[in-house]
């Protein structure tokens, strides 16, 4: 039986035989699969679609081809030429998600404006979508009388599936369009608040038939160059001969086994983070990570203790990584030897840091895949250090759905610490069972976590019980605190109209965190709610009021705190984005901490000039001052304004200048980049430093830097 079903789907691996030009005509595409989006899941909730939306799928041997035939609302569409992800907000979108295993593990997505500018990313099971992920893919459109129509051609090997005679694959389809200007969201099945994660829910499927197991053989070379210009101990501008560096890394699929290396990578930061304002923050900040390297398997290490973070991983000589995506069964590993090694030591209400030397990293994750999302997953990481020392973890969590409505997950961990022995951190803090220098201690701690939810059209409720003992440590995660026992609850109602509010949610939460001393840190009291209208704005607002807080030895009450923000977008050419907050808040970088006035408010805007050309200002202002003095604690604000000219999907040119009001610094980047597939990259820019010296602009430093990085594709 199972010989003659393959023998019936013969014709379907035959070579789908379509002119690929973004042009979806119906009698090319007559032999594929076809569905409909036929409900709107924003801002109603699953009413009948307004406008039509055609999908159809076919593939060949080696290609899923995806075809749309977008209808209706042709006045409105926001389109513009963006590099890849870039279209998510303000424009215009189809995409197509695929969940090859069909237990709602995560599912990817890939789709395209009606400009061509392409989006990937993959959705796990509690709805976090990575949208550093990008894939192999290709995406064609055309603008057409009744809208607009897109094509994507996705290779087989671009995507993780069973290695199975026949294969079912769950489907999904969405389309994103501003209805008359209202931001709308169709799909191909109804999401319903509680059931489980959005591929989950999805009732359509496409049959493959017998594809080629054609396996990933990719090579990435990458060369590097840059020169540095900085100030001497004399105050005098020096420049470093230019540094070139060669780097290797390879990807080899067997058997679903996918084996990626990397050899003397260029792991810098070619594009500058967002500057974080840390005026009055104690402990660390964290960035998102970017590399490619990171890119697969991030969602096997996502955890709710932040117990990996990989750019804990900064200047690794090599680094190796597999992986398997099973029928049920899933495992990550990663080993690395870093050359220059961060590490954050998290503290009582603060964190302290330290960069030492070589350090070696191991990261192991197993997953047991149940259905519609659900799984039970095991994680381990070690990191040992050449100063001696070593930090382990052990992790289980898991993710069960109760009923249609309830949703259960939970999280235990163990740290087991051996300081390595640095002068790095030099103070006198101290927890009750050790200090925080660097001196050779060992200890054992351990984390917590346990939620519960329940979801329906209208309500939603949500109970998070968590801890961090005093000695719970995470080497190669995020934790910046620990000492604490937390208890979170909130429920929201939220409704829909077809007035001029479209939706909205209020809310109300409470929150009590105490030590492992039974000391309350805070006890607090927020409510919020947000108001989405047809046109186009958004508000949002809340109070918050924290009736005990408790930092460092001090105790402070009522403190108060009003926030409102709203969000204009009129068209795809325009939109602006401003906030406030008003109330109270504690010093904590002063000798003997107190509660001060707290002022702080921002505005960010981007102009559409053109389809290529674009114009991003953004303003953020802090301030906290005595309330009886009126001295200023601090004050003070970043600048920025980002103009990026877009010269197709796969290239661009962006120039930014930041002006940093609390350090009177200023940095100006020019960086040209050409993205034309996944991973090969071209980069050609430089950053030049200011310093503002009594009122006289000193210039501190520079960078010129060029990268290649090339993808070899022997698939």
């Amino acid at each position: 039986m199972k010989r003659i079903l393959v023998l019936l789907l013969i014709p379907m691996i035959l070579l789908a035989n379509i002119k690929f030009d973004g042009s979806v005509n119906s009698n090319e595409w007559s032999d594929g699969e076809k569905y409909e989006l036929l409900y709107e899941t924003s801002p109603s909730y699953n009413t009948e679609a307004e406008h039509r939306t055609i999908s159809y799928v076919k593939n060949d041997q080696f290609f899923l081809y995806v075809g749309f035939q977008v209808y209706g609302n042709k006045d409105y569409i926001r389109a513009q030429v963006r590099s890849r992800d870039g279209i998510f907000y303000t424009n215009d979108h189809v995409i197509f998600g695929i969940d090859t295993y069909g237990d709602g593990r995560y599912y990817v997505g890939f789709g395209a404006n009606p400009l061509g500018s392409i989006l990937d990313y993959k959705e796990g099971s509690r709805g976090e979508a990575e949208r550093s992920y990008n894939v192999e893919f290709e995406a064609k459109s055309q603008l057409t009388e009744y809208g607009y129509d897109v094509e994507l051609k996705i290779p087989f090997s671009s995507l993780n599936y069973p290695d199975k005679d026949i294969n079912k694959w769950k489907v999904l389809f969405e389309r994103k369009l501003y209805n008359k200007g209202v931001e709308s969201r169709y799909s191909s099945n109804k999401v319903i608040a509680g059931a489980g994660c959005n591929i989950c829910q999805s009732q359509s499927f496409y049959l493959p038939g017998k594809v080629s197991q054609k396996s990933k053989k990719r090579l990435i070379p990458t060369v590097t160059a840059n020169s540095n210009t900085y100030r001497d101990s004399n105050n005098n501008l020096k420049t470093d001969n230019t540094n070139l560096e060669f780097s290797l890394n390879g990807i080899y699929e067997i058997s679903k086994n996918n084996f990626e290396f990397t050899i003397n990578p260029d792991f810098s930061q070619v594009e500058a983070d967002e500057t974080q304002i840390d005026v009055n923050s104690t402990t660390a900040l964290r960035y998102p990570e970017r590399r490619i390297f990171f890119n697969e398997g991030a969602d096997f290490l996502n955890t709710d203790s932040s117990a990996v973070y990989t750019r804990a991983i900064n200047s690794p000589n090599y680094a190796l990584k597999i992986y398997n995506r099973g029928d049920k069964h899933s495992y990550y590993f990663l080993d690395a030897e870093d050359e220059i090694t961060p590490l954050i030591i998290p503290g009582d209400q603060r964190s302290y840091s330290a960069t030492l030397g070589k350090s070696h990293a191991n990261i192991f994750s197993y997953q047991y895949n149940i259905d519609n999302g659900q799984y039970v997953s095991f994680l381990s990481t070690n990191r040992s250090y050449e100063e001696g020392g070593n930090g382990f973890l052990y992790l289980s969590r898991g993710l069960f759905l109760l009923d249609e409505k309830y949703a259960l997950r939970f999280e235990l961990a163990e740290s087991q610490t051996e300081e390595p022995i640095s002068d790095l951190i030099a103070t006198d803090d101290r927890s009750d069972d050790h200090n925080y220098r660097l001196d050779g201690e060992k200890f054992d701690g351990y984390s917590g976590m346990l939620a519960l939810s329940r979801s329906t059209e209208n309500w939603f409720t949500y109970l998070w019980i968590g801890t961090k003992s005093p000695n719970f440590r995470t080497d190669l995660g995020f934790t910046t605190e620990n000492n604490w026992k937390a208890n979170n609850l909130r429920h929201e109602y939220r409704f829909r109209s077809n007035g001029l509010i479209r939706s909205g949610e209020i809310g109300i939460s409470a929150k009590l965190i105490d030590n492992y001393d039974n000391v309350l840190l805070q006890q607090e009291y927020e409510l919020n709610g947000e108001i989405n209208l047809s046109n186009q704005f958004e508000f949002r607002g809340g109070f918050k009021n924290n009736k005990k807080l408790f930092f460092e030895g001090n105790s402070f009450s009522n403190l108060t705190n009003i926030n409102f923000s709203t969000t204009y977008s009129p068209s795809g050419n325009f939109y602006i984005r401003a906030g406030i907050n008003d109330g109270e808040s504690i010093a904590r970088r002063i000798a003997k901490p107190v509660v001060g006035d707290s002022f702080n408010y921002n505005i960010s805007s981007r102009y559409q000039f053109t389809d290529e050309f674009n114009v991003r200002i953004q303003y953020r202002y802090q301030e906290l001052v005595d309330p009886i003095t009126k001295d200023d604690y601090f004050a003070g604000y970043i600048s920025s304004i980002r103009g990026t000219y877009q010269f197709d999907s796969n290239s661009r040119l962006r120039v930014i200048h930041e002006y940093n009001d609390f350090n009177n610094d200023s940095y100006t980047q020019a960086l040209f980049q050409w993205q034309p597939d996944s991973a090969t990259i071209f980069y050609i820019g430089g950053t030049f430093n200011q310093t503002d010296i009594e009122g006289t602009w000193q210039r501190e430093g520079s960078q010129i830097y060029m990268k290649l990085q090339y993808l070899f594709n022997f698939d």
